[in-house]
Formats: structure tokens, C-alpha cells, sequence
């Protein structure tokens, strides 16, 4: 194994998480926006010329809703974002350790001597 092979599966490891993880995190955030979109602009037509108009207290409770609905897709992708990264430092540090491993376990290095992959930090 070399710098190349390395490079190689540490690229495609990579790819392979981040394509999984993007596809998750952008597929809520499509649909999580689509429907707060739509939230918004209903409460605005309504507010200008429809049940709200004259209604503070209620406009007020709806925005309201639309905040917390709002917090709970912000607070999601960035959990959704975290798991991205862990699982992209998986994919890079296990190979990038796992190459080292290749290379000096073919040069002879006993297996309690070889490195560990380190853990993400925090």
C-alpha cells in the first residue's frame, strides 16, 4: 500500500459518507422548508386579507408555531450535520490508519505495536 492507495480509499470512503449524509440532511431540509414556505406565506395572505387581518392574538399565536416549527428543522439539521461529520472522520481516519496499519504490519510490526485510529474530537 501507498500514499495513492491510501488517497484513493480515503476519497472513496469519503464520497460514499458524504453522499449518504447530504442526500439525508438536504432531502429534510427540502421538505421541512417546503412546508414552513408554505406556512409563511399562508399566514401573510391571511394576515393581509383572510381570517388574521384583524386578529392579533391569533397571528401572534401562529407565528409563534411557526418559530418553534422553525427551531425544530434547525435544531435537526444540525444533529443531522454532526452524525455527517462523524461519519466523515470515520471514513478519512479509517483509512488513513487503517493504510498505516497495511504498510507497517507488511513491514513486520507486531500487532499490539500497530496504531489505533483515534476517536472524532470533540
Amino acid at each position: 500500500m501507498n500514499a495513492a492507495e491510501i488517497l484513493d480509499n480515503m476519497l472513496g470512503a469519503l464520497s460514499g459518507e458524504l453522499t449518504d449524509g447530504y442526500d439525508l440532511i438536504s432531502g429534510f431540509a427540502e421538505r421541512q422548508g417546503r412546508m414552513l414556505s408554505k406556512q409563511a406565506e399562508h399566514l401573510a395572505m391571511e394576515r393581509i386579507d383572510g381570517f388574521l387581518a384583524d386578529d392579533d392574538e391569533l397571528f401572534a399565536f401562529f407565528i409563534d408555531g411557526m418559530k418553534r416549527d422553525t427551531e425544530n428543522m434547525v435544531r435537526s439539521i444540525a444533529m443531522l450535520t454532526a452524525l455527517t461529520i462523524e461519519q466523515a472522520w470515520n471514513a478519512v481516519a479509517n483509512a488513513l490508519w487503517g493504510g498505516m496499519r497495511t504498510i507497517l504490519a507488511g513491514a513486520g510490526v507486531p500487532p499490539n505495536l500497530l496504531p489505533t485510529t483515534p476517536p472524532l474530537m470533540a
